[in-house]
């Protein structure tokens, strides 16, 4: 760190008044369920309008006279492993590690970039395993779970860049994760929703919406998470 934003995060730490920890506690709390639960409310209206409420499901017909159903323990694999893998970006978007000013930027880096990685491969690999949903389904090449990805994440991302409020290194870079994180946490709500597996749906229903929340969360974590001069 150079001594001039070293300057600057100690002048900015002393102009503002330091809460108790059991404020910050509370404060925290009600941020993340309000974010959990715009969420979920985002979840359950676009469920009620795109599926009459179909909140889980396991099948569709592809053609006509082709109809495909998804295994209850291929689903129970894929949201299994897409709920770890949120938890983890959750954790790596929020704790600060070892030290006061978050962690490096490798740590940010790489971790980042691993979440939409496993969470690809652990989807592919499951789906080529239980083989019927990777098929193409015509009509759903992933639009909707495009749209569903990105409102589900918006509370999601907004209460995470408020748990944060600064990052004074590498804020653009913590946005960015913050993104890649509530991106995460849409992706576990569109497994279950979504039995389509090809590669094609995935790419553009499941991945892009990350990339997509991954440049919004750095262009507002650079907006909002570095120091500004008072």
């Amino acid at each position: 760190m150079t001594t001039a934003l070293k300057a600057r995060v100690l002048a900015a730490a002393a102009a503002e008044a330091s809460p108790t920890r059991a404020e910050v506690g509370r404060r925290n709390m009600l941020i993340l369920l309000v974010g959990a639960a715009s969420g979920i409310g985002a979840f359950v209206l676009f469920t009620q309008l795109m599926s009459e409420g179909h909140m889980l499901r396991l099948g569709g017909d592809i053609a006509p006279n082709q109809h495909v159903d998804r295994s209850i323990w291929l689903l129970l694999a894929t949201a299994g492993g897409a709920l770890s893998v949120a938890a983890s970006a959750v954790l790596l978007a929020l704790r600060r590690g070892r030290s006061m000013l978050g962690r490096s930027r490798g740590w940010l880096l790489y971790g980042g970039l691993l979440i939409p990685v496993v969470l690809f491969v652990w989807k592919v690999g499951w789906s080529m395993a239980f083989g019927d949903t990777t098929l193409v389904w015509p009509e759903r090449p992933g639009l909707r779970c495009l749209a569903l990805s990105l409102v589900v994440a918006v509370g999601p991302l907004l209460s995470f860049l408020a748990l944060r409020r600064r990052a004074p290194v590498q804020p653009a870079l913590n946005g960015a994760v913050m993104g890649l994180a509530s991106g995460a946490c849409a992706w576990f709500a569109v497994d279950l929703w979504c039995p389509v597996a090809n590669l094609p749906h995935l790419l553009l229903g499941h991945v892009l919406p990350m990339v997509i929340l991954a440049i919004t969360g750095g262009v507002l974590g650079q907006a909002f998470l570095a120091l500004r001069r008072r």
